[in-house]
Parts: structure tokens; C-alpha cells; sequence
């Protein structure tokens, strides 16, 4: 048996085999006599039209629109203490630790309330001439010779400011002349409410004159720095408005202003820092955290085009607008801003166009940049897709 052509198909009737071929004729030899099957004709396709094949290849278009657009810039940062906020409290004589309350840093201290206490000889050597300089103005306060009196008054005078320049506060004076005692020890208060961020003294230190003992900080207001990219940076001014999310609170969206642009760039990075103050009255941030920085920019209405419609080489950005159906002719434009998903268009094409919404499938950005469209911006060849 030889097969001419066509596709065979094979049923078993009453123990005989019959073929139906389809295309050609086909002989075959049954009971040693010759057989001819005329075979079936095939279908002839539809023709196909420039919209089947434009149907086929599934070219999706869009129109040039004119759109409202906002550009939305995101930063990034972490909380930091604002500078101003940091306090340094200083012990202005020498001596040495002999107690310290604010043990730890973390700790917060209220305004008023202990922080250390020290043994100053110096101190000791100012109690004794206060207590001496008090008794002499008690003596001579009612003294007629007003020489004398007012000598008693600017001694005693001078004395107490001493102690005052100090650090010494008033109730201490007060007790230190009811008493009439010298303290051996004179404790030092807190000026500021706020947590001791760093602590340089311990039990047994000896503290210098003029040197921190401790750093305070309120944390009322926290700065959040954030890291601005280059490209970014014309859309930003002072006093914008944004809107910042912390990780730890996630669903909370929160609102403030930039509060101030640094003068100075990020050389390795290429960023610029901007900073939003952080409202802490409540006491939810603590400075290290991250944050997230959102600004939305108005950019007024504008052509757009969706990403996808524009090729995007870098040096030249091409669009394929429509002549016809499955015609499609390569166009310059010129960009503008790019933002969630769409592109600004400056020039080259204007609103009601038609254009490919997938540019990428009808050129070969390598072969076609390179080799069709010179560089001296010719016009370039319609291209008829078929």
C-alpha cells in the first residue's frame, strides 16, 4: 500500500478497511483487485484582512490625553534628636561624685529633681565665706554708719551670686544660712525635663569645672532627616506640605511640613537631606526610627502617553502613531516628567492622536535606533505592519 497524500483516516467496517483521503486519490489492492477512492477536498482559509492581521498581533492603542498631573516623590529617613533639644549640663567647680540619681541612661528626669552630688573643696570653702559674709551683713544692717552697712550689704551680695553662679539654688542658700552648716556635699538639679541621652560621670568620678556631666534631651519635637534624590530636588521648597509613615505605625498617616533643606549633598549617594519635625507631645517616636517621606507635586494639566507607548532609548524617545488601520508611522517626542506610569509629553504629537500602546512590539529599539533612523533626525520611513 502507498500512501500519495493527505491525512488517512481508518475504520474497521465488517473486517474490510476503508481510508478517506483527504487531498489526493488513493489506490489500494483488496481480494487481489484494484480499488480507487476519490478523496474529500480540504477547506480553503478565509482571505485574512489588514484588521485580521491587526487583530492577530494584538496591537493595543491608546489616545493622547491631556491629564492633571502630580508627581510623587518618596524619601526616606530615620529620626534623629533635634539639635536644639540637646542639653549639656555642666558642673562649674571641680570636686567629685559621692552620689548619683540619675543613674542610667534612659532615665527621665523632671525639671527640679536631683541629678548628682558632689564634694568640692572649692564648694566648702565658698559656704564658710557666704556663712561669714551673712553674719557680718546681719551685724551691720541696722548699723548707722552707712559705709559700713553698705560694705556688709555688697559683701553678702557678691557671696550669694557666687553661689548662684554655681548652680547653687536658692532653697539651698536659704537652708545653708537657717542651718548656718557648711554641706560637705552640695547636689546638683536638673535645669530641663527630658531623658538622660548620655551619661559621662559615675559613682567616684571626678567631675572638672566646665565639663558635661550629662545630655539631656525633651524629645517633645523629633527631626526626621530624610534622604531626597538628586532628580527630586526641583520639585521641593521650604514649608511644603508631606505626609510621613513610620514601620511601627503602618496605618497611621501623618502630615507635616519640611521644615528646612540642607545646603549640601551626599557625594556617594548623590542626596540631599530635608528635614520635617515630628510632633512628640505624645510620646510615640523615639529618635532611630524609619520613616517614609511622601510629597505629591502638581505639575498642572499635560499630553500623556502610558510608559508602555513610548520607547524610551535615553537619547531619543519614539512613539508609533496610527495612519490607518495596521499602519503605524515612528514619531520623535520630546519627555517630560515621568510619574505613575505615564509620561509627560512636551512635543512631537498632539491630543486625539492615536499611538501603539506597546512600542516595544513594533521595533527593535537596537536595530532600528541604529540602522533606520540616521542621526541627523531625517523623517523617518512610515512603517507598514503586516
Amino acid at each position: 500500500m502507498r500512501i500519495l497524500a493527505g491525512l488517512i483516516i481508518g475504520l474497521i467496517i465488517g473486517g474490510g478497511i476503508t481510508f478517506f483521503i483527504f487531498g489526493e486519490n488513493f489506490n489500494f489492492l483488496k481480494n487481489n483487485k484494484s480499488y480507487t477512492v476519490q478523496s474529500a477536498e480540504l477547506p480553503k482559509p478565509p482571505p485574512v484582512s489588514k484588521e485580521g492581521i491587526h487583530q492577530l498581533f494584538n496591537i493595543d492603542t491608546t489616545i493622547v490625553t491631556k491629564k492633571f498631573l502630580y508627581k510623587n516623590i518618596r524619601a526616606y529617613g530615620t529620626l534623629e534628636h533635634p539639635e536644639n533639644d540637646l542639653k549639656d549640663i555642666t558642673f562649674k567647680i571641680s570636686g567629685y561624685v559621692e552620689k548619683l540619681y540619675a543613674d542610667f541612661t534612659g532615665k527621665y528626669i523632671k525639671k527640679g529633681e536631683p541629678l548628682l552630688s558632689v564634694y568640692s573643696p572649692q564648694l566648702v570653702s565658698a559656704q564658710e565665706e557666704f556663712l561669714r559674709a551673712y553674719r557680718y551683713y546681719e551685724s551691720m544692717k541696722n548699723s548707722p554708719d552707712l559705709v559700713l552697712r553698705k560694705s556688709a550689704e555688697d559683701l553678702y551680695s557678691a557671696a550669694y551670686k557666687r553661689l548662684k553662679y554655681w548652680d547653687i539654688t536658692d532653697q539651698q542658700i536659704e537652708n545653708l544660712k537657717k542651718t548656718g552648716k557648711v554641706q560637705k556635699t552640695m547636689t546638683l538639679y536638673s535645669p530641663y525635663d527630658g531623658w538622660v541621652m548620655e551619661k559621662f560621670v559615675y559613682l567616684g568620678s571626678e567631675v572638672k569645672e566646665g565639663k558635661p556631666v550629662m545630655r539631656i534631651a525633651k524629645h517633645k519635637n523629633l527631626w526626621l532627616i530624610a534622604n531626597l534624590y538628586e532628580e527630586d530636588i526641583r520639585f521641593v521648597k521650604d514649608g511644603q506640605e508631606v505626609e510621613f509613615y513610620f514601620v511601627s505605625y503602618p496605618e497611621r498617616t501623618i502630615r507635616g511640613k519640611i521644615d528646612y533643606i540642607y545646603p549640601m549633598m551626599d557625594k556617594k549617594k548623590r542626596t540631599l537631606k530635608v528635614r520635617v519635625v515630628v510632633d512628640n507631645s505624645e510620646k510615640m517616636f523615639f529618635p532611630g526610627m524609619y520613616g517614609e517621606v511622601v510629597l505629591k507635586v502638581p505639575l498642572g494639566e499635560s499630553m500623556v502617553l502610558p510608559e508602555t507607548a513610548v520607547l524610551n532609548t535615553g537619547k531619543k524617545k519614539v512613539v508609533f502613531v496610527q495612519v490607518e488601520k495596521g499602519v503605524f508611522e515612528p514619531v520623535f517626542v520630546k519627555l517630560g516628567v515621568y510619574t505613575d506610569g505615564y509620561y509627560q509629553i512636551l512635543e512631537g504629537v498632539h491630543p486625539g492622536m492615536v499611538v501603539a500602546n506597546s512600542a516595544l512590539f513594533l521595533l527593535d529599539a537596537d536595530a532600528q535606533l541604529k540602522g533606520k533612523y540616521s542621526k541627523d533626525k531625517k523623517p523617518m520611513k512610515m512603517m507598514h505592519h503586516h
